[in-house]
């Protein structure tokens, strides 16, 4: 049976044994957001089950229909990381890029943020946690957007109406990127798995050897490039499906990048 934890437990958890939290407190499905020893709490996060899914869209005949099995339970950020999570982070690190920084609604996703940049807030955020946090694998991505299904897309094989944001998508933020949770969550409560900004991944790029079957992410290849996934405002439908893959320069900006976080969970 599924349970949800409070946030006073939660931080009743972090004052007592910080870094406590395990898959014995949590259960898939459940939600959760961690509190910051700076003040305030971490982004909103969900467990996603364990269980098994084809990896679709590769670029070579090797990494084709790759059977991956997630043995683990995982948690994943229910959102992009937003404007106001990412001030928060330069904030209370006290970086000379919060006086840089873009102004704009503190529920839009931060976007123009390099992978390296990204690793930084992850490894900030554990330390303010005690809980490991880190970019996804492509491969968890993949999962995570599938939320138990294998359509082009987590609710069916055609993009609909106002689904997602995207070029196609029949959506009234075409063409620029859309507050965080402006359309339906997946099966499994995440928003925007497709469109509205690509987000980053572990996943150095290797166009022929195929991904560990673990869910680990593919640390090999060019590792100054990164596997980004979900499409964008600026993408077609095609380019939003739950398979499809790109790239960037680790050090790549563009104003339709972000990235989501997520949280390995002790046994």
């Amino acid at each position: 049976m599924k349970h949800k934890i409070s946030p006073v437990m939660l931080l009743l958890l972090w004052l007592l044994l910080p870094g406590s939290l395990s898959a014995q407190d949590l259960g898939a499905g459940d939600t959760y957001s961690d509190p910051l020893r700076s003040g305030g709490s971490g982004p909103p996060m969900v467990v996603i089950r364990d269980g098994k899914f084809s990896l679709g869209g590769g670029r070579g005949p090797k990494a084709d229909q790759v059977e991956v099995t997630i043995d683990y339970l995982l948690g994943v950020g229910v959102t992009e990381i937003t404007l106001g999570q990412y001030r928060n982070f330069l904030t209370a690190s006290r970086s000379a890029d919060l006086k840089k920084f873009t102004n704009g609604s503190d529920k839009l996703p931060v976007t123009g943020i390099s992978w390296d940049e990204a690793e930084a807030y992850v490894t900030w955020l554990s330390r303010e946690t005690g809980h490991y946090y880190r970019l996804p694998s492509a491969s968890e991505w993949e999962y995570a957007a599938r939320s138990g299904t294998s359509s082009t897309y987590s609710w069916g094989d055609d993009v609909g109406e106002n689904r997602a944001n995207c070029l196609n998508c029949k959506s009234p933020h075409t063409g620029k990127v859309a507050p965080v949770g402006s359309f339906s969550a997946n099966d499994w409560g995440l928003y925007d798995m497709h469109g509205n900004v690509w987000e980053w991944t572990k996943d150095c790029i290797d166009p022929v050897m195929a991904p560990p079957i673990n869910g680990m992410p593919k640390l090999f290849g060019n590792c100054d490039l990164r596997e980004l996934r979900g499409g964008s405002t600026h993408s077609d439908a095609w380019s939003i499906r739950a398979g499809t893959r790109a790239s960037a320069q680790r050090q790549g900006k563009t104003s339709d990048l972000g990235f989501r976080v997520v949280m390995d969970i002790p046994e």
